[in-house]
C-alpha cells in the first residue's frame, strides 16, 4: 500500500501537501555551532523524511509514524493545547508548536494529521530529531500561515519562496526565522545545541554544502567536486542527546571564557578567543576548560581550511583536517566512543580515503569520509569488513550500515491534489 492510502486509512481523508527535508552531514565543524562558530554542511538527499499532511480547522493533532514499533507509539493524537507527553519523539512536535504558538502570540494553533515516512537513523547523528522538528514548523506554517517575525507570508508565496531558496534578503529572512523557532523548538526540549541542523536541512542546495555563520546566522554556498564522494558510516550505536554528556562540555568552555573576558574585552563566546590567547592563560584553566575551549577555537581554523582545500582540490589537505577534527572531539571534547573511534580508523585505513571523523553529537551514531569517488565501492566493502570483523564490533553482533550521503536540496514543499 502507497503512502497516500496509508494516509487515508489512517484519517479518512486525502493528504494536501507533501514534505521532504533530507537529512544532514556536517562535513567540518561540528560541535562549535553553539559557540556561534562557523560550519560547513550539506543535505543528504537519500537520507531523508517525507511527510503527507492535511491542514486542520480545529486544535487537533493526529501523527502517524510508519517507522515506529508498536511499543514506540507510532500514533498520537493530541491538542495544539495539550501538557507535555511523554513520549520523547512527540515531544520534538510540541516543543515546535510551544515556538510557533509563541511567535503568533495565541494560545492555540491550528493542528494537522501527518503520515511521517525516515529512512534516517535514530541517533545516528545526521539530525533526525532536527528534521522531524522542521517537518512539524512547516506543517504548522501550512495549517497557520507562515511569518518571517514581522509579517505574515502567504502559504503560496512561503511555498515558493522555501522551494526555490533565492538569495534575497526577504527569502532569507523567511527561512532564518523558520530554522530559529526550529533551534528554540529543541530547546524546550531539553537540548542546548545550536541551529545549524535546522539550516543545513531547510537551506541546502544540490551540489553544494553550507557554510553557516552561527553569529548573524548568515549562509553562503561552496561547491562540492564532482570526483568526490561523502560516505557516511553508522556504527549502529545509538545515542540520546536529551541524556548525553555534551552539555557538561559547553558548560566548562564557558566557565573558561569567563576567566579570559577579563584581559580581553572583546570576548562575546568562546569563537572570539584565538589559540594565541588560550595558550598564553592556558594554566589559569582547569584541564577541561582548556581542552573544551581548544576544540572549537581549532574546529573554526580548520572549517576555513578544509574550504580552501576543497576549492584547490587538495583533497589529502581535507582528509586530514578531518583527522585532526576527529582527534580534537576524542581527545579535547571527549565525544567519541569505542565503536565510533574503531569505525573512523577502518575508514582511513581504507582505499580511497583522504580522511574521516565522528559526525554530530557522538556517544556512538556515524562516521563521515572522504573517499575518492572512484574508490567508492571498494571502500565501503573494505569499511564495513574491517569495522564488523574488529573483535570489540564483533561480540555484539553489530551490523554496520555504510552507504554514500548524495547531496541534495533542503526542506521541499509539494501542493497535491485532492480535497479535505
Amino acid at each position: 500500500m502507497d503512502t497516500n492510502n496509508i494516509f487515508r486509512e489512517k484519517f479518512g481523508r486525502k493528504p494536501l501537501y507533501k514534505i521532504v527535508i533530507p537529512s544532514r552531514v556536517v562535513l567540518i565543524g561540528e560541535h562549535s555551532d553553539y559557540y556561534e562558530n562557523y560550519i560547513l554542511a550539506m543535505g543528504a538527499e537519500n537520507v531523508h523524511m517525507t511527510s503527507l499532511v492535511a491542514p486542520r480547522d480545529d486544535d487537533k493533532v493526529r501523527m502517524h509514524s510508519l517507522n515506529l514499533k508498536a511499543e514506540e507509539h507510532p500514533f498520537e493524537e493530541f491538542s495544539t493545547q495539550s501538557d507535555r507527553i511523554k513520549d520523547q519523539w512527540v515531544q520534538y512536535v510540541q516543543g515546535a508548536i510551544a515556538m510557533y504558538a509563541e511567535e503568533y502570540t495565541r494560545k492555540a494553533l491550528k493542528g494537522f494529521d501527518i503520515l511521517i515516512d525516515s529512512n534516517i537513523p535514530i541517533g545516528g547523528g545526521l539530525s533526525s530529531s532536527s528534521v522531524l522538528t522542521m517537518t512539524t514548523l512547516t506543517a504548522l506554517g501550512l495549517s497557520n500561515g507562515f511569518t518571517d517575525g514581522d509579517k505574515k507570508i502567504s502559504t503560496d508565496k512561503a511555498i515558493e519562496m522555501i522551494d526555490e531558496k533565492g538569495d534575497d534578503a526577504e527569502t532569507h529572512k523567511l527561512l532564518r526565522k523558520l530554522c530559529m523557532m526550529g533551534c528554540w523548538a529543541e530547546y524546550w526540549y531539553g537540548t542546548r545545541g545550536g541551529a545549524m541542523d535546522h539550516f543545513a536541512t531547510t537551506v541546502s542546495k544540490k551540489g553544494y554544502a553550507t557554510l553557516l555563520d552561527n553569529r548573524p546566522y548568515t549562509y553562503e554556498y561552496v561547491s562540492i567536486p564532482d570526483d568526490l564522494s561523502i560516505i557516511v558510516c553508522n556504527t549502529v550505536v545509538r545515542h540520546n542527546q536529551l541524556f548525553s554528556e555534551f552539555d557538561h562540555r559547553k558548560k566548562d568552555a564557558m566557565r573558561g571564557l569567563n576567566k579570559l573576558e577579563k584581559y580581553y574585552s572583546n570576548l562575546d563566546n568562546v569563537r572570539d578567543v584565538t589559540l594565541e590567547q588560550l595558550e598564553k592563560h592556558k594554566d589559569e584553566l582547569t584541564s577541561e576548560e582548556y581542552r573544551r575551549m581548544r576544540h572549537p577555537i581549532t574546529e573554526k581554523i580548520r572549517v576555513f581550511a578544509f574550504i580552501e582545500a576543497l576549492k584547490a582540490k587538495e583533497f589529502e589537505k581535507a582528509g586530514e583536517l578531518l583527522n585532526q577534527t576527529h582527534k580534537s572531539l576524542d581527545e579535547d571534547y571527549e565525544v567519541t566512543c569505542e565503536e565510533l573511534n574503531i569505525m573512523q580508523k577502518a575508514a582511513v585505513d581504507s582505499p580511497g580515503c583522504f580522511g574521516a571523523r565522528m559526525v554530530g553529537g557522538g556517544f556512538g551514531g556515524c562516521v563521515v569520509a572522504l573517499v575518492a569517488k572512484n574508490s567508492r565501492d571498494e571502500f565501503i566493502k573494505s569499511v564495513k569488513q574491517k569495522y564488523d570483523g574488529a573483535p570489540e564490533i564483533r561480540k555484539q553482533k553489530i551490523d554496520s550500515e555504510i552507504w554514500e550521503a548524495k547531496s541534495g536540496d533542503g526542506l521541499k514543499i509539494e501542493r497535491l491534489t485532492g480535497e479535505k
